[in-house]
């Protein structure tokens, strides 16, 4: 370890504390080692907030470390027994764990907290206030002072959004410290103050067509948030910059503002907000992909916008700008020409990509992308630098890129660059006749189908205009979801769905995009001889034979293409020692890997390379990224010194603070407290902020695997939880119909919670969605035949996770406390033995009968003297005792008439 990282783990180990370091300076390696010191000894440590991979990746570095394998980090995941759970807690050792586990396990006793040594956070930027790990912080410190809270994080920006967020934070965490470490700290210069030398900043200038996309993309983005600043008068524009909206965060900071006030807003509105997201990462797309997948993109775009089944949609605003169609046509010139453009006759369609897919009046231009080039004469000058500076021979190569798709990319790009074929763009050559076979077949789906793909009437009549009949736009399998979402449910448009599934329908066109050509004969191993003539040999293989033995290649001869990974990028760097380093996307955080790793070896000499397309988007987001870092390093370190040291909460009596008043007016005088209230709450509904509300409120909570219901707040009373997401899709899958009818079967007072966002409007629909009639596509028209046809059911309407609370503690005040085990009982498959005090013959009939179950068979024992009874009854009374619909099932099978279908 270097110093500085020495220095952060003495101080963590001397106090606990949350700490922010700056991305790439090792964090991990500092979490590993502060693992490592718990790996001998007595101990039972936990690790919350990891990834599977991240865990992975611990238990590599604990055993290159050489720790003993019975004592390194073991994982304890969903389908873990309880009994074998608590064996390993009282066993010992260091566990990494879900929070939803521990919080279940902590609250039913299963893992002794009082032995428990510490609790580490990892990733500790994701731990909100009401999250679950606030729950198992609080319950941890409650019943035990002594252990350790020791958090990680490198992120933060996350630390300065909104109010307090460090003290927040801090208090969730029950922490009072935290140790700010970022890149200009004094210690951390010093360290690596040698480490940044020898590198090479290659910018590359874009070609005239990604210039002329790129400023166009921009005028539709700065276009879009003057709209948005013009449409609504109730939020605060001042972020609301060009600069901004190149990132991610925009997005957020753009519905924090607007969620509130979501249902006042219009439609257009709405779209906007969708539109600035697809316009950004469109931005992003354009220096991240070639030409022929850009072009596809836009065309998604173009199909999204366009009728469906013959419905007219809201098209996106930005699509009919003069910038907008200058964007789409240049992007298809990058692509390919038609007989109409003016310089049709400068571009032939090379011979050796000849094929049926290509229509034949197109000729193709598959520009590359400049880096590509670029890329191969670095690798041509480390080839020569190598045989000169390392006695003859190559050296190792490490190339990082953003995504594994260019990875395979440039891959496939070197190896077969300047080959006999004299093929020089095999990677397009194989997007392009993949792109063409695939409209081809959309076309053919589109005739048949009869959508309409065309463009804004606005552009219609632009040289962008498909090749073939009509627009001949790729529609997208994805399309079928949209208008369908919780979105497009609530606010009646399907802008929002446009972003939110743009994503999504990249993805698709890149695997249609990316299947490898057909290989001509299959059964064959081509083995490469460089020393015969002829470049390939046929080896024909039979079903026993073995193959050649190959020798491995030296380390010294590999090229390694790999994308930024976060904390893998680490173990990359050690596991390939690279001598070059070509960094083909910019990242700081790598950037900052690379110095740790030259001070950590300085007798290896690295020599990198830093690609960056001048003058883009991606400059400015490399460069701003930066300058946030530091913003808000400053920020946390004048929040440090002027904010409330948050205090550690003391737990209070439940008794006292939850006493009610015996009163002649509550049940006569008579309710006696035995003690705190308490809550039995579904295991899934773990997964919300309610139940650590509700512990912080002083509530008892039981979890349980539940058959009816959420929450069981008293012997008679069941609550079905349902957010407006949720509330959605129970509706349109039917599960909401029957979760009402078994707790309207089981319990006296079924109720249904609609719980809302506290962050977002209290509003089910917008008022531009409401109906004047029962509609039944209409989400309040569902909710008015589902309190029609269960009149026992009680809604609630709460505005957030706090009120919900509230209403509880209120409604258990004059309520007995619900028996888990007979809660849990409730509905269970197999819960009861067979009644022997009825006749077994019938008893057997009764229950093979449609429509009966082991839940109801019981009720029609209890109900009807025989068979005979059950068979006279009326579907009414028949329904009245077990359900709507079992009940229907089986009068119907008991009247039908014999040969004929029921």
């Amino acid at each position: 370890m270097l110093e500085f990282q020495k220095q952060i783990l003495t101080e963590i180990v001397a106090e606990d504390g949350l700490l922010i370091l700056s991305k790439g300076l090792g964090l991990f390696n500092v979490l590993c080692s502060f693992i490592q010191l718990h790996c001998t000894g007595k101990h039972l440590v936990l690790v919350l907030n990891t990834t599977p991979q991240q865990i992975d990746l611990v238990k590599d570095t604990l055993i290159a470390n050489e720790v003993p394998p019975d004592r390194i980090i073991q994982a304890i995941e969903y389908d873990t027994p309880a009994d074998t759970r608590n064996a390993m807690y009282r066993s010992g050792g260091v566990f990494s764990i879900t929070s939803r586990i521990l919080a279940v396990d902590m609250l039913l006793k299963r893992i002794p907290i009082a032995l428990i040594t510490g609790i580490i956070v990892y990733n500790a930027h994701r731990v909100k206030s009401n999250s679950m790990e606030e729950l198992i912080l609080r319950i941890y410190r409650e019943e035990n002072q002594e252990g350790f809270i020791k958090a990680f994080s490198d992120q933060p920006e996350a630390f300065v959004t909104g109010f307090a967020p460090l003290q927040n934070t801090l208090k969730s965490l029950q922490l009072r410290k935290v140790h700010l470490w970022p890149r200009f700290q004094v210690l951390v210069s010093d360290n690596l103050s040698d480490a940044s030398e020898d590198v090479v900043e290659l910018r590359q200038p874009m070609t005239l067509a990604m210039e002329k996309i790129q400023q166009s993309l921009v005028e539709c983005l700065e276009s879009t948030l003057a709209e948005i600043r013009r449409s609504t008068s109730m939020i605060d524009v001042e972020d609301f910059t060009v600069e901004n909206a190149f990132f991610k965060s925009f997005d957020m900071i753009v519905r924090r503002q607007l969620d509130p006030i979501w249902h006042r807003i219009s439609p257009t509105t709405k779209q906007l907000v969708g539109d600035l997201k697809v316009l950004r990462q469109l931005l992003s797309y354009l220096t991240s992909y070639d030409c022929v997948s850009f072009y596809s993109f836009l065309e998604t775009v173009i199909a999204s916008n366009a009728s469906q089944d013959g419905k007219q949609v809201r098209q996106s605003q930005w699509l009919f700008l003069e910038a907008a169609d200058t964007a789409i046509t240049t992007a298809r010139l990058r692509f390919y020409l038609r007989p109409t453009d003016h310089d049709y006759k400068l571009t032939d369609i090379p011979a050796s990509i000849g094929s049926s897919s290509i229509p034949d009046k197109l000729k193709l231009v598959l520009e590359e992308q400049p880096k590509w080039n670029l890329l191969g004469e670095i690798l041509k000058e480390i080839e020569q630098d190598a045989k000169t500076t390392n006695d003859g021979q190559s050296a190792p190569v490490l190339i990082m890129v953003n995504e594994k798709r260019t990875c395979s990319q440039l891959k496939e790009y070197l190896s077969r660059l300047n080959t006999e074929t004299g093929d020089t763009n095999p990677v397009l050559n194989r997007l392009a006749k993949n792109f063409f076979k695939w409209r081809g077949t959309m076309n053919q789906i589109q005739k048949a189908g009869g959508l309409s793909f065309a463009r804004p009437a606005a552009t219609t009549n632009s040289p962008s205009a498909g090749p073939s009949t009509g627009r001949g736009a790729p529609p997208n399998k994805r399309r079928r979801v949209r208008g369908g979402s919780t979105t497009a449910a609530l606010s009646g448009d399907r802008a929002a769905t446009l972003s939110q599934t743009f994503r999504e329908d990249i993805q698709e066109n890149l695997q249609v995009l990316d299947n490898p050509e057909e290989e001509e004969e299959e059964g064959l191993f081509q083995a490469i001889d460089p020393s015969a003539d002829q470049a390939i040999n046929t080896i024909t293989l039979g079903a026993n034979d073995i193959l050649p033995e190959f020798e491995p290649v030296p380390p010294k001869r590999l090229i390694t293409i790999q994308h930024y990974d976060n904390d893998t990028d680490e173990q990359v760097l050690q596991d390939v020692s690279p001598r070059f380093i070509i960094m083909y996307d910019p990242d700081p955080a790598f950037v900052r890997r690379i110095e740790v790793y030259r001070a950590m070896h300085p007798n290896v000499h690295v020599q990198v390379y830093f690609m960056l397309y001048d003058n883009s988007v991606e400059e400015q987001n490399y460069l701003s990224l930066i300058r946030k870092e530091k913003e808000a390093f400053e920020s946390l370190i004048r929040e440090k010194s002027i904010m409330a040291i948050p205090l550690p909460q003391k737990a209070g009596n439940p008794e006292d603070t939850f006493v009610r008043a015996v009163s002649s007016r509550v049940a006569g005088g008579q309710l006696k407290v035995a003690g705190p209230p308490q809550v039995i709450v579904d295991m899934r509904e773990f997964r919300s902020s309610l139940p650590p509300i509700l512990y912080a409120e002083g509530v008892k909570i039981l979890p349980y695997t539940l058959q009816v219901g959420d929450y069981i707040l008293s012997p008679e009373m069941c609550v079905e939880r349902k957010s407006i997401a949720d509330l959605i899709q129970s509706f349109r899958s039917g599960r909401l119909y029957t979760q009402c009818e078994n707790m309207c079967l089981y319990y006296k007072k079924p109720i249904l919670l609609i719980e809302f966002d506290q962050s977002k409007s209290f509003s089910l629909q917008s008022l531009s969605d409401m109906k004047s009639n029962i509609v039944l596509t209409d989400l309040s028209s569902k909710l008015v035949l589902l309190t029609l046809t269960f009149p026992k059911i009680r809604i609630i309407w709460s505005s957030s996770p706090h009120e919900t609370a509230a209403v509880f503690k209120e409604l258990k005040k004059t309520s007995e406390e619900p028996s888990a085990d007979a809660a849990a009982a409730v509905g269970a498959e197999g819960t009861e033995e067979m009644d022997t005090t009825h006749n077994m013959t019938p008893q057997e009939i009764l229950r093979n009968l449609p429509g009966i179950t082991s839940k109801n068979y019981r009720i029609i024992m209890s109900n009807m003297e025989n068979l005979e009874e059950l068979t006279n009854s009326t579907e009414d009374r028949i329904q009245k005792l077990i359900g709507e619909e079992p009940g229907r099932k089986l009068y119907r099978f008991l009247h039908q008439r014999a040969g004929t279908e029921s």
